[in-house]
């Protein structure tokens, strides 16, 4: 598929670009499609910048955690000088991941011909190597990547050449460095994959206008939705700077300690943002979320996410009914939400379908699926 073929024609996507209130919504083949996905995966995922981690989930040397990021093996871990590193985590023999999971250790030995590597990625071992011809162990330690970290997030490229991470952290670290997120700690964890676009998922969690349809019983009740502070920026970026909603709690009143910088603030304040390409962010006084949309097929996804809370409450006695509470809301909130971006992906791979109307309440979907649709259409 190029920017000629008649799905990615300047024709085709026209209707998307307009102001919001004359747009409609992206072409079904946009998210149905795996010519698109492939063109996604070369253009967006191998050139731009992720998020994998949390700092603290690597937090002391030799600790490690692997992924596997749109068919690429990644391994992440702290090397003994403290810093964090990222390879491709693939032997430099067969290409056999040399690390799986999560764990500690003091090197990364491959399971299936024993070659052994230092948490610098430095080949140590190869065992029977020494009469191959013109073998040189010092060639072959495993390919760096580069690595970014804002806020206690980790992020990583697979771009030898990339946007330098400041540039395109920028926004994030104006919006939200204040909040000194590097203090907050890890309470909760997500992982579940989906039979739909990655790209949906990332739409859904910035889509105000269906809240108080489909979540009328759970978030909407606490919600006000009415004039939302949209602030759109370069590279697909979508920030909600300000609105009033209640925390994910049974009562949507604050359970846990107050996050320090927003102390002063109404109890009801939330900030919601999306970074390309995937990843979705939001603030309460209370917590923080984070959920990254990874592609398996063009029609199929996982979904991660962790949410994380200040130490004094993680130190509280009672973290864990905390905790619980709040992942029974989560539950209700995103089986929701799984159920209608399977259903959409449906319609979108339907011969039949032909996209709808935009309203004002997904101006931020628009801007985002205008920067993913740019980026494998052209200018």
């Amino acid at each position: 598929m190029t920017a000629q073929d008649p799905l990615l024609s300047s024709s085709a996507l026209e209707p998307l670009f307009r102001d919001v209130l004359e747009a409609s919504h992206a072409p079904g083949a946009l998210y149905s499609d795996p010519r698109v996905l492939e063109l996604e995966v070369k253009q967006i995922f191998h050139r731009d910048w992720f998020c994998l981690c949390r700092a603290e989930e690597i937090a002391d040397v030799g600790d490690f955690a692997s992924f596997r990021i749109v068919r690429e093996p990644v391994l992440v871990c702290r090397d003994r000088a403290g810093q964090i590193r990222a390879y491709t985590n693939m032997c430099r023999h067969r290409g056999v991941e040399v690390a799986t999971g999560r764990g500690r250790t003091s090197q990364f030995v491959c399971p299936y011909h024993g070659w052994t590597y230092d948490l610098n990625g430095q080949l140590r071992g190869a065992g029977q190597m020494q009469e191959s011809a013109g073998f040189d162990r010092q060639r072959c330690s495993l390919p760096e990547l580069q690595v970014g970290v804002w806020g206690g997030w980790v992020f990583v490229t697979l771009n030898p050449d990339p946007e330098p991470f400041g540039r395109y952290i920028e926004i994030f670290e104006e919006k939200f460095g204040y909040l000194d997120l590097q203090t907050l700690r890890i309470g909760l964890r997500i992982n579940v994959d989906l039979k739909c676009n990655w790209k949906l998922m990332v739409e859904n969690f910035i889509d105000f206008y269906h809240i108080n349809v489909l979540h009328r019983d759970t978030v909407a009740r606490f919600m006000k939705t009415v004039d939302l502070p949209y602030d759109l920026r370069r590279n697909g970026q979508v920030f909600i700077d300000e609105y009033d909603t209640g925390t994910l709690s049974k009562s949507g009143e604050m359970t846990a300690s107050r996050i320090p910088a927003l102390e002063g603030r109404s109890p009801r304040f939330s900030q919601t943002a999306v970074l390309p390409p995937n990843l979705n962010f939001f603030v309460r006084p209370d917590y923080v979320s984070a959920y990254t949309s990874w592609p398996l097929t063009v029609d199929t996804m996982r979904i991660t996410g962790m949410v994380l809370w200040t130490g004094q409450t993680m130190a509280m006695p009672n973290k864990d009914a905390i905790i619980a509470e709040f992942k029974v809301m989560l539950d209700k909130v995103l089986a929701e939400d799984f159920s209608m971006v399977e259903s959409l992906q449906n319609a979108v791979a339907a011969a039949h379908f032909v996209p709808g109307r935009m309203c004002r309440l997904e101006r931020g979907v628009q801007h985002f699926i205008k920067h993913c649709a740019g980026r494998v259409a052209g200018p």
